[in-house]
Protein backbone atom coordinates (compact mmCIF):
# COMPACT_ATOMS: atom_id res chain seq x y z
CA UNK A 1 0.00 0.00 0.00
CA UNK A 2 1.49 3.33 -1.25
CA UNK A 3 2.17 5.96 1.72
CA UNK A 4 0.01 9.16 0.94
CA UNK A 5 -2.19 11.26 2.59
CA UNK A 6 -4.44 14.03 0.56
CA UNK A 7 -4.27 17.43 1.09
CA UNK A 8 -8.17 18.68 1.32
CA UNK A 9 -7.56 21.97 2.28
CA UNK A 10 -4.90 23.91 2.31
CA UNK A 11 -5.31 27.53 2.55
CA UNK A 12 -4.59 29.42 5.99
CA UNK A 13 -8.09 31.54 5.90
CA UNK A 14 -11.30 30.96 3.62
CA UNK A 15 -10.96 32.81 0.21
CA UNK A 16 -12.71 32.43 -2.86
CA UNK A 17 -10.49 29.45 -4.53
CA UNK A 18 -9.10 26.56 -2.16
CA UNK A 19 -10.85 25.54 1.31
CA UNK A 20 -8.77 25.83 4.83
CA UNK A 21 -7.11 22.48 6.73
CA UNK A 22 -8.24 19.16 6.44
CA UNK A 23 -6.15 16.58 5.28
CA UNK A 24 -7.48 12.59 3.93
CA UNK A 25 -5.77 10.11 5.52
CA UNK A 26 -8.35 7.50 4.50
CA UNK A 27 -11.98 6.82 3.75
CA UNK A 28 -12.92 6.84 7.88
CA UNK A 29 -10.16 9.04 9.09
CA UNK A 30 -9.37 12.65 8.57
CA UNK A 31 -7.22 15.48 10.71
CA UNK A 32 -9.46 18.69 10.69
CA UNK A 33 -12.17 19.75 9.46
CA UNK A 34 -11.92 22.77 7.24
CA UNK A 35 -13.24 21.80 3.83
CA UNK A 36 -14.40 18.09 3.54
CA UNK A 37 -17.74 18.53 1.78
CA UNK A 38 -16.95 20.11 -1.21
CA UNK A 39 -13.60 17.50 -2.13
CA UNK A 40 -15.24 14.34 -0.69
CA UNK A 41 -18.56 15.02 -1.77
CA UNK A 42 -21.08 11.67 -0.75
CA UNK A 43 -17.81 9.70 0.85
CA UNK A 44 -18.19 12.72 3.69
CA UNK A 45 -20.84 10.03 5.02
CA UNK A 46 -17.61 7.31 5.10
CA UNK A 47 -16.04 9.97 7.96
CA UNK A 48 -15.90 7.77 11.02
CA UNK A 49 -13.07 9.80 13.10
CA UNK A 50 -12.09 13.39 12.92
CA UNK A 51 -8.64 14.12 14.86
CA UNK A 52 -8.53 17.79 15.35
CA UNK A 53 -6.23 20.22 15.87
CA UNK A 54 -7.40 23.34 17.61
CA UNK A 55 -10.60 24.73 18.06
CA UNK A 56 -10.12 27.23 15.53
CA UNK A 57 -13.23 27.47 12.97
CA UNK A 58 -10.99 26.94 9.68
CA UNK A 59 -10.10 23.63 10.52
CA UNK A 60 -13.30 22.23 12.57
CA UNK A 61 -16.10 23.73 10.25
CA UNK A 62 -17.18 21.23 8.55
CA UNK A 63 -17.90 19.32 11.02
CA UNK A 64 -21.12 20.83 11.57
CA UNK A 65 -21.92 20.18 7.84
CA UNK A 66 -20.63 16.61 7.65
CA UNK A 67 -23.51 15.71 9.90
CA UNK A 68 -26.28 17.35 8.77
CA UNK A 69 -25.98 17.45 5.06
CA UNK A 70 -25.81 13.69 5.27
CA UNK A 71 -27.21 12.78 8.37
CA UNK A 72 -29.39 9.73 7.10
CA UNK A 73 -26.37 8.17 5.27
CA UNK A 74 -24.41 8.04 7.91
CA UNK A 75 -24.03 4.49 9.57
CA UNK A 76 -21.61 5.41 12.15
CA UNK A 77 -21.16 7.68 14.96
CA UNK A 78 -18.88 10.49 14.22
CA UNK A 79 -16.10 10.06 16.82
CA UNK A 80 -14.11 14.20 16.88
CA UNK A 81 -10.85 13.64 19.10
CA UNK A 82 -8.71 15.81 20.30
CA UNK A 83 -7.07 17.71 23.41
CA UNK A 84 -9.58 17.82 26.08
CA UNK A 85 -9.29 21.79 25.96
CA UNK A 86 -9.94 21.39 21.89
CA UNK A 87 -13.33 19.06 22.59
CA UNK A 88 -14.26 21.18 25.38
CA UNK A 89 -14.67 24.40 23.36
CA UNK A 90 -16.05 22.71 20.22
CA UNK A 91 -18.82 21.27 22.55
CA UNK A 92 -19.23 24.27 24.63
CA UNK A 93 -19.34 27.54 22.17
CA UNK A 94 -20.20 25.20 18.61
CA UNK A 95 -21.68 22.08 18.34
CA UNK A 96 -24.01 23.48 21.30
CA UNK A 97 -27.61 23.76 20.64
CA UNK A 98 -27.10 27.05 19.86
CA UNK A 99 -24.68 27.91 16.91
CA UNK A 100 -25.58 24.38 16.05
CA UNK A 101 -27.36 21.26 17.02
CA UNK A 102 -25.66 19.40 19.54
CA UNK A 103 -25.19 15.35 17.41
CA UNK A 104 -23.85 14.69 20.84
CA UNK A 105 -27.35 14.12 21.69
CA UNK A 106 -28.81 12.96 18.53
CA UNK A 107 -28.95 9.40 17.17
CA UNK A 108 -28.44 8.07 13.86
CA UNK A 109 -31.53 7.47 11.81
CA UNK A 110 -33.19 3.86 12.53
CA UNK A 111 -30.14 3.15 15.02
CA UNK A 112 -29.09 2.96 19.14
CA UNK A 113 -25.77 5.11 17.64
CA UNK A 114 -25.12 8.36 18.89
CA UNK A 115 -24.50 10.69 15.64
CA UNK A 116 -21.44 12.27 17.42
CA UNK A 117 -19.05 11.49 20.59
CA UNK A 118 -15.92 13.07 21.60
CA UNK A 119 -13.44 11.25 22.42
CA UNK A 120 -9.78 13.13 24.30
CA UNK A 121 -6.35 11.93 22.96
CA UNK A 122 -3.52 11.75 24.87
CA UNK A 123 0.00 13.81 23.70
CA UNK A 124 2.33 10.95 22.50
CA UNK A 125 0.22 7.83 22.26
CA UNK A 126 0.16 5.84 19.29
CA UNK A 127 -3.43 5.19 18.22
CA UNK A 128 -3.73 2.30 15.47
CA UNK A 129 -5.81 3.43 12.59
CA UNK A 130 -5.40 0.06 10.44
CA UNK A 131 -3.28 -2.57 9.71
CA UNK A 132 -0.14 -0.31 8.66
CA UNK A 133 -1.33 3.32 9.64
CA UNK A 134 -1.22 4.81 13.07
CA UNK A 135 -1.47 8.44 14.69
CA UNK A 136 -0.18 10.04 17.53
CA UNK A 137 0.16 13.93 18.68
CA UNK A 138 2.46 16.00 19.55
CA UNK A 139 1.94 19.87 21.42
CA UNK A 140 2.25 22.67 19.17
CA UNK A 141 2.73 26.36 20.26
CA UNK A 142 -0.47 28.73 19.20
CA UNK A 143 -3.26 30.94 20.73
CA UNK A 144 -5.21 28.04 22.06
CA UNK A 145 -4.23 24.62 23.34
CA UNK A 146 -3.20 23.17 19.62
CA UNK A 147 -1.41 19.77 18.84
CA UNK A 148 0.03 18.65 15.49
CA UNK A 149 0.09 14.84 14.51
CA UNK A 150 2.41 12.04 13.19
CA UNK A 151 0.86 10.07 10.47
CA UNK A 152 2.49 6.79 10.15
CA UNK A 153 2.29 4.24 7.29
CA UNK A 154 4.06 1.08 7.37
CA UNK A 155 7.91 2.13 8.56
CA UNK A 156 7.49 6.04 7.07
CA UNK A 157 5.99 8.95 8.88
CA UNK A 158 4.68 12.64 7.87
CA UNK A 159 4.25 15.35 10.61
CA UNK A 160 1.86 18.14 10.62
CA UNK A 161 2.35 21.17 12.48
CA UNK A 162 -0.92 22.40 12.13
CA UNK A 163 -0.58 26.36 13.57
CA UNK A 164 2.49 27.07 15.39
CA UNK A 165 4.93 29.67 16.14
CA UNK A 166 7.61 27.36 17.74
CA UNK A 167 9.43 24.75 15.81
CA UNK A 168 11.50 23.56 18.36
CA UNK A 169 9.25 20.59 18.88
CA UNK A 170 9.32 19.68 15.20
CA UNK A 171 13.13 19.43 15.62
CA UNK A 172 13.03 16.99 18.71
CA UNK A 173 10.53 14.46 17.24
CA UNK A 174 12.53 14.75 14.03
CA UNK A 175 15.38 13.57 15.47
CA UNK A 176 13.53 10.85 18.07
CA UNK A 177 11.79 9.41 15.48
CA UNK A 178 13.68 7.97 12.25
CA UNK A 179 10.72 7.24 10.54
CA UNK A 180 9.73 10.84 10.23
CA UNK A 181 10.53 11.50 6.18
CA UNK A 182 8.57 14.59 5.57
CA UNK A 183 7.16 17.99 7.44
CA UNK A 184 3.82 19.55 6.34
CA UNK A 185 4.28 22.84 8.03
CA UNK A 186 2.59 26.41 7.84
CA UNK A 187 3.95 29.51 6.83
CA UNK A 188 0.84 32.16 7.20
CA UNK A 189 2.50 35.77 6.92
CA UNK A 190 5.09 37.47 4.99
CA UNK A 191 8.47 38.28 6.92
CA UNK A 192 7.64 42.13 7.11
CA UNK A 193 4.22 41.02 9.26
CA UNK A 194 6.71 39.04 12.05
CA UNK A 195 4.52 41.20 14.68
CA UNK A 196 1.43 39.84 13.71
CA UNK A 197 2.71 36.22 13.34
CA UNK A 198 4.53 36.59 16.78
CA UNK A 199 1.05 37.64 18.36
CA UNK A 200 -1.37 35.12 15.93
CA UNK A 201 1.39 32.65 16.68
CA UNK A 202 1.86 31.85 13.41
CA UNK A 203 5.09 31.41 10.85
CA UNK A 204 7.01 33.78 8.35
CA UNK A 205 9.10 32.17 5.91
CA UNK A 206 12.00 33.81 7.98
CA UNK A 207 11.01 32.64 11.35
CA UNK A 208 10.24 29.05 9.35
CA UNK A 209 13.65 28.44 8.32
CA UNK A 210 15.05 29.42 11.17
CA UNK A 211 13.33 27.29 13.44
CA UNK A 212 14.03 24.56 11.34
CA UNK A 213 18.29 25.07 10.81
CA UNK A 214 19.42 22.00 12.67
CA UNK A 215 17.49 19.28 10.87
CA UNK A 216 18.14 21.37 7.37
CA UNK A 217 20.46 18.91 6.38
CA UNK A 218 18.89 15.47 6.85
CA UNK A 219 16.84 15.23 3.40
CA UNK A 220 13.64 15.74 4.96
CA UNK A 221 10.87 16.88 2.35
CA UNK A 222 9.22 20.36 3.25
CA UNK A 223 5.95 21.02 2.36
CA UNK A 224 4.28 24.29 3.18
CA UNK A 225 0.75 25.39 3.73
CA UNK A 226 -1.89 27.58 6.08
CA UNK A 227 -0.17 30.31 3.68
CA UNK A 228 -2.87 33.19 3.65
CA UNK A 229 -4.40 33.68 0.12
CA UNK A 230 -3.62 37.78 0.39
CA UNK A 231 -0.28 36.94 0.77
CA UNK A 232 0.60 34.03 -1.27
CA UNK A 233 1.95 35.73 -4.23
CA UNK A 234 4.90 37.41 -1.41
CA UNK A 235 5.32 34.47 0.85
CA UNK A 236 6.30 31.88 -2.34
CA UNK A 237 8.44 34.49 -3.35
CA UNK A 238 9.88 34.57 -0.34
CA UNK A 239 10.21 31.14 0.88
CA UNK A 240 12.02 30.72 -3.07
CA UNK A 241 14.43 33.03 -1.45
CA UNK A 242 15.25 32.24 2.30
CA UNK A 243 14.73 28.20 1.70
CA UNK A 244 18.50 27.25 1.18
CA UNK A 245 18.97 23.71 1.28
CA UNK A 246 15.70 23.08 1.64
CA UNK A 247 13.50 21.63 -1.69
CA UNK A 248 10.01 23.09 -0.69
CA UNK A 249 7.06 22.75 -2.17
CA UNK A 250 3.76 24.83 -1.86
CA UNK A 251 0.81 22.87 -1.12
CA UNK A 252 -2.53 22.95 -2.73
CA UNK A 253 -5.92 21.61 -2.47
CA UNK A 254 -6.05 18.00 -4.00
CA UNK A 255 -2.13 17.19 -3.92
CA UNK A 256 -1.45 14.07 -2.45
CA UNK A 257 1.43 13.75 -0.37
CA UNK A 258 3.89 10.57 -0.93
CA UNK A 259 6.07 10.06 2.29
Amino acid sequence: MENEITILGSNGTKGLEGGTSAFYINAQNVIDAGNLLHPLKKDVAKIETIWLTHSHLDHILDIAYILDSYFEKRVETLVVRGLPETLEAVQKHFINDIIWPDFTKIKLTDSNKMAMVCKPIDIGEVYRLDETTSIYAFETDHTVPSCGYVVKKNSSSVLITADTYDLSCVERLVKSDKSISTLVIECSFPSEMEKLAIISKHLTPKLLFSGLKSIETLGLQLKINHIKPLYKKSIIEEIAQKQGVWEVEILEDGKKIHF
